[in-house]
């Protein structure tokens, strides 16, 4: 029997930095590895990357989307050499994908990374309205519905309606510990830690504010510079500023963090990968109370859970955390052994492989 090909369809791909662009790496070099034949439709120029076939998209930037006026024509030629279709939303191009899926018969299985919800900026309500229709007839289209957690599936304007052809599958996490411990750079300070754009629904300056009620320095590791629609970067004060790190690099900031915050206010923010890294580096995390988000610390212990846009408890949170110290949080740690991308591949082979 011929290895079935599988074709992922997302915005932007490496070398682009985020979130949802490291899940798919993750996903598509373990497929490959599993003698999957692989391709990736995304923006940007034909290469190959690790075994897979990059088909890039010529387009433009439009304010935090990026436009590619022949997708449509690509997707069609492209949808016909593929056995499964896997869209990873939000990506407005998907629709082509899930269409063209469906007139050639093709398994379309979506990835649910995060929406727009209406809430924020009057910028971030307008994309929800526009591409909310667009997407609602990608998820009609899916044969099956891939999301992170049964918490955050259940309130989302997306997922909620097709509880029934959903499968809750944790993110691939891949990430190594530091092996030598004397490595890491000694601080005669606390360093509490984020890793993530610089953005408003990141909840920065919620975070900022409660820096102020704590003895500690803050780093923030990831893109300020040039994010679409924000300079919330410019408004912090007392931080160092990193900048973009590569992910196979993130581990030696988990290590030197003596606390991982997720300050984030609304579910463009599902689960925070970056928690999950971070545990299994041994650093502990406060994140929000938000679905999906305050997962990874009810799963394993291993911090604290702050309350939405509250800079007063999160300050006590992240004191709490301090005050115990990484060593209490990785005595008590479970489940940890739950965040592993092979078991995350695992489970996409089920769903590729049946029938």
């Amino acid at each position: 029997m011929a290895n079935k090909k599988i074709l992922l369809g997302l915005t932007y791909y490496l070398p682009n930095i985020s979130g949802v662009t490291q899940y798919a790496v993750i996903l598509s070099e373990e497929l490959v590895k599993r003698n999957y034949e692989v391709g990736v439709i995304c923006s940007g120029k034909n290469r190959i990357w690790n075994k897979i076939n990059i088909f890039g998209v010529d387009g433009f930037c439009f304010g935090k989307g990026y436009i590619m006026p022949l997708y449509f024509w690509e997707s069609f030629k492209l949808v016909q050499r593929y056995d499964i279709i896997n869209c990873h939303l939000p990506s407005l191009e998907s629709f082509w994908l899930a269409l063209w899926g469906k007139l050639f018969n093709k398994k379309i299985v979506v990835t649910h990374h995060c929406e727009f919800n209406f809430t924020g900026t009057v910028s971030n309500k307008f994309i929800s309205l526009v591409t909310y229709p667009i997407h609602l007839v990608v998820y009609i289209l899916a044969d099956e519905v891939v999301s992170y957690t049964m918490d955050y599936g259940q309130t989302s304007i997306f997922v909620k309606h097709f509880l029934k052809k959903t499968v809750f599958i944790l993110p691939p996490i891949k990430i190594d510990g530091i092996k030598n411990q004397n490595s890491k750079v000694k601080s005669k300070n606390k360093i509490v830690g984020f890793v993530g754009r610089i953005a408003w629904e990141k909840g920065l300056n919620y975070l900022a504010e409660a820096m102020k009620q704590i003895d500690a320095k803050l780093m923030l590791v990831g893109p300020y510079k040039s994010v679409a629609g924000d300079e919330t970067y410019k408004k912090l004060t007392n931080v160092e500023l990193i900048g973009p790190v590569e992910h196979d690099k993130l581990n030696k900031y988990y290590e030197l963090f003596d606390c991982l915050v997720l300050p984030s206010t609304n579910n463009l923010e599902t689960f925070g990968i970056v928690q999950a890294e971070a545990m299994r580096c041994g650093c502990p995390v406060v994140a929000s109370d938000l679905p999906g988000v305050r997962v990874p610390v009810k799963m394993t212990g291993m911090g604290e859970i702050a309350k939405v846009a509250d800079s007063v408890d999160l300050a006590e949170k992240i004191n709490i955390v301090l005050k115990n110290g990484k060593k209490y949080y990785q005595k008590i740690a479970k489940n940890l052994d739950k965040f592993d991308y092979k078991k995350t591949v695992n489970e996409y082979e089920k769903i590729f492989d049946a029938k």
